[in-house]
């Protein structure tokens, strides 16, 4: 079984960020652009307030999408397996010696440790 771990980026973020794009775009649509149940200074107020979300919205989860594809382990840029790597080689055992990983979270850290440290041992608890 391989590994899962994760994405430093939840999913459920870009899940709520892709959702609050979709919604400032459709109220600026409805109320800016369209003006339905509005006029005058009021759609002109609601289409600059919308616009201004959609921009942030869309902004801020195109950034995120970006993060997660580099920081995915198994992606394209593999960020996080880069870092986890390198720390790693930054973190030696002496020969017989114990590492012990209390609180490792996704455990990528303890396995990469585990995989380089043939001397040491490593314990996950």
């Amino acid at each position: 079984m391989k590994p899962d771990y994760k994405n430093w980026i939840p999913k459920g973020m870009l899940v709520s960020l892709i959702a609050g794009t979709v919604l400032s775009f459709a109220l600026l649509l409805v109320f800016g652009v369209f003006g339905i149940g509005v006029s005058g200074k009021l759609r002109i107020a609601l289409g600059v307030v919308f616009g201004i979300a959609f921009v942030i919205c869309a902004k801020y989860t195109e950034w995120c999408v970006y993060a997660y594809r580099s920081f995915s382990y198994d992606g394209e840029r593999k960020l996080s397996k880069q870092i986890i790597e390198g720390t790693a080689h930054y973190v030696p055992l002496p020969e017989g010696g114990i590492g012990l990983d209390v609180g490792c979270g996704s455990g990528a850290l303890t396995h990469c440790l585990r995989k380089a440290q043939s001397p040491g041992k490593v314990e996950i608890m």
